[in-house]
């Protein structure tokens, strides 16, 4: 899809042939009987561009409430920033004066930056540029968003006075982690970013922290439950050392990262499942005292408690039963319980969860309770606990 492609899929013609696309792929349709049946009124390049923003909207439904309307294929709305969680980042950009989106996409970061101040957005794709425009206009910030063909490393107007930086993460073999494979490197965005009074540079939630600079600030943010998102922030958006953000809930937990503070005991009555940008960010010593909780294990994330205290970082079960790990005997104690189907779960456990969930699954009876199986150590012990999901507002 090109800025030609985009500009007729913006036309009367374009919007018909694209409700057309959708309403035969919503009525079980094959594509490639579409795209004959669309050719009957239209090119084949405008079928093609119809099909393609129908899966592109499609791929978007995930992220954006108005995807139905904005202009995406499937590769750009794939590497879009989820809206949650572009508007959550964007908030640490309130009061600036002009900001500038390096590397903006089809504008999914940009967007949610023109709710809080003027943007620049460039990108050197064309035609991720022209997505970008016609999602401005689409949403009517056309007035607080300019974007145009440029290069994250060209000079920066001397009214910029943040930047959004979102490195390209992929190379020949897809995508890397090693951050001087990035387009730009790590080391020229960080060098871009000291230009200005605050700035945010996107990564992916497996970044080596070695590589986060001196007297940053790393967030990591989940949504939905999945790890998304790394943001190493500078300048004056820094806030803490490091920070969990757990999206749609809009919540977060700041500090120093873990020393070992947290005890170390057996299992309580209640199992805490750490949301991932916790353990990730490494403020587990910052939650656990919240929720009265202590650690399995030194190497594990699992904490355990005899409180039932809702939080919003963590997924609360209460504990059944809790033995050394042995398929034969936790199929004996499941089946006892009267359990119709278990989840497996694990921490630092080399148990294949998902062969084990089936072998367990296959023995028990269609009616009863749905437990959970944590696989975990227990001071060294490879164990398992028999728990039951308690659903509460956290």
């Amino acid at each position: 899809m090109d800025s030609v492609d985009i500009a007729w899929l913006l036309t009367p013609d374009g919007v018909r042939a694209t409700q057309q696309a959708r309403a035969n792929l919503d009525a079980g349709v094959l594509a490639h009987t579409i795209a004959d049946r669309l050719r009957g009124t239209y090119s084949a390049a405008q079928s093609r561009a119809a099909l393609a923003l129908v899966a592109g909207r499609i791929s978007a439904s995930a992220k954006f409430e108005d995807a139905a309307r904005l202009i995406f294929d499937r590769e750009a709305a794939e590497q879009a920033t989820a809206e949650p969680v572009a508007r959550w980042t964007a908030r640490r950009f309130e009061g600036a004066r002009l900001i500038a989106d390096l590397g903006c996409g089809a504008g999914g970061d940009a967007l949610a930056l023109a709710e809080v101040a003027r943007v620049i957005a460039v990108d050197r794709d064309p035609s991720r540029v022209a997505m970008a425009r016609a999602n401005a206009e689409l949403r009517g910030v056309t007035a607080r968003l300019d974007v145009h063909v440029g290069d994250a490393l060209d000079p920066l107007p001397s009214e910029v006075d943040a930047v959004w930086l979102d490195p390209a993460r992929r190379d020949e073999g897809g995508r890397t982690l090693d951050p001087d494979a990035w387009s730009p490197p790590l080391s020229e965005a960080l060098r871009v970013a000291s230009t200005v009074a605050r700035a945010g540079i996107k990564a992916a939630p497996g970044l080596d922290l070695v590589h986060a600079p001196e007297g940053c600030e790393v967030e990591f943010i989940s949504h939905r439950g999945g790890l998304v998102e790394a943001v190493l922030w500078l300048g004056k958006a820094v806030s803490a050392p490091r920070r969990a953000t757990v999206l749609p809930q809009g919540v977060s937990v700041s500090g120093e990262p873990d020393t070992g503070a947290t005890p170390i005991a057996g299992p309580g009555r209640y199992l805490y499942d750490l949301d991932p940008s916790v353990g990730r960010a490494s403020l587990v010593d910052v939650v656990a005292p919240t929720i009265e909780a202590w650690r399995l294990d030194e190497r594990t994330a699992y904490l355990s408690g005899d409180a039932p205290i809702a939080t919003p970082f963590a997924r609360r079960f209460r504990v059944i039963e809790s033995m050394p790990f042995a398929e034969r005997h936790l199929r004996d104690v499941v089946r006892a319980l009267g359990a119709s189907r278990v989840e497996v779960m694990r921490r630092a456990s080399p148990v294949d969860t998902n062969a084990l969930e089936k072998r367990l699954n296959a023995m028990l009876s269609a009616n009863g309770q749905v437990l959970t199986v944590a696989l975990t150590r227990v001071d060294g012990v490879h164990t398992a606990l028999v728990c039951e999901r308690e659903r509460d507002e956290g």
